[in-house]
């Protein structure tokens, strides 16, 4: 994968963007960083670039485009297989499990943005918390999420109230506070370490 750009481009960029760069204009680093995301698993994988530079360049991006690529990441870490969204079986297999992915960055509502809660599909969750450099990765089953979005009262994701309530498929969204009861009784009850 690393063909299209020499080797020494793509380090030059990432060393710039690691560095604390000096331009002021946050477009032109997001554009850079948006340039050499498609390289960053690889850069991790054959150990050019450290977990922590990863999550610390691609949170430059956008939510729409660092959570696929934080997905991808995860998938090759793990060795997972990439499951097919027509499908609806969610994102990847994992040890023989359906897993649908979920990844929140920092938030200024102080919390765990989950979002696109499709619990019409059979399969488990990975959601996972970045923020400064630190991962937190939480594990449920179905029945679990699904209890989630009762307590954590979940809302609708999408379209007006009206609409939803003619579609039988409705994608939810909930948030998880930090420094509350609700998080203490996830990082007990589902918190995995080393994922």
């Amino acid at each position: 994968m690393l063909n299209v750009m020499s080797k020494e481009e793509l380090l030059s960029i990432v060393q710039h963007l690691l560095e604390g760069s000096s331009i002021i204009d946050a477009r032109k680093l997001a554009g850079m960083a948006y340039s050499v995301r498609d390289y960053l698993i690889d850069l991790v994988m054959s150990n050019h670039i450290e977990e922590s530079d990863f999550y610390n360049i691609t949170s430059l991006l956008s939510p729409q485009s660092r959570s696929p690529l934080w997905e991808k990441y995860f998938i090759t870490k793990h060795g997972c297989t990439k499951t097919k969204a027509k499908d609806g079986k969610g994102d990847f297999v994992w040890n023989e499990v359906n897993y649908e992915f979920k990844a929140s960055g920092y938030s200024q509502t102080n919390g765990v943005n989950i979002v696109q809660i499709r619990l019409w599909q059979q399969c488990d969750y990975v959601i996972q918390h970045i923020v400064d450099e630190a991962i937190t990765t939480f594990i449920l089953t179905h029945s679990q999420m699904k209890h989630e979005t009762e307590v954590l009262k979940a809302t609708v994701a999408h379209g007006t109230k009206e609409v939803v309530e003619e579609n039988a498929l409705i994608e939810l969204r909930m948030t998880l506070r930090f420094n509350s009861d609700d998080w203490t009784r996830w990082e007990s009850n589902y918190a995995v370490k080393n994922k």
